[in-house]
């Protein structure tokens, strides 16, 4: 991926071929309905090359990766299951899964809620309905009382202040 960040375009084809059997592995663990999983892994294929100039060569790879493949996947699962109405029998999510490589002991996802923890109460709220429990702007603007641009607004100056944060505690 660095070579890539760095304009080698073979070496960001090289990546994108030797991720997409890893993907599909990853998605295929985690459906029981495995008719989704080459749109799927198209879709997270194109966030990846959409946020490939987020990632960050001193951080892990992996995390990076499987953080991105598990919201694509949660997002496509939600926007199928929003336009199917017999949802239930067609989707099924396991509740539990393989062990997450996304997941580790050195206190990064602590650290991460640590961030989160230097929102004021009602941006918190906001980011935990639109960024993990996949709420759309338009949908946390009509739970909250509040219009769409300012969720919107809300959203990015949070994340920005959780960004710093992480900054300054050495996740750079």
């Amino acid at each position: 991926m660095q070579q890539a960040q760095q304009g080698d375009s073979a070496a960001y084809q090289e990546l994108l071929g030797a991720l997409v059997p890893v993907i599909r592995r990853y998605l295929a663990r985690r459906l029981f309905n495995k008719n989704n999983i080459e749109e799927i892994t198209q879709e997270i294929l194109l966030a990846l090359h959409t946020a490939r100039h987020t990632y960050l060569p001193q951080l892990p790879f992996d995390r990076w990766l499987y953080s991105i493949a598990r919201y694509k996947m949660i997002d496509a699962l939600r926007k199928m299951y929003r336009h199917d109405n017999n949802a239930e029998t067609n989707i099924e999510i396991e509740t539990f899964s393989a062990i997450s490589t996304n997941d580790s002991d050195d206190g990064f996802t602590k650290d991460l809620h640590q961030a989160l923890m230097q929102l004021t109460s009602k941006q918190k709220d906001i980011v935990t309905l639109a960024k993990l429990e996949g709420y759309t702007a338009a949908e946390v603007a009509k739970k909250l009382g509040m219009t769409e641009t300012a969720v919107k607004v809300s959203i990015h100056r949070s994340l920005e202040t959780m960004r710093i944060w992480l900054i300054k505690n050495g996740y750079e």
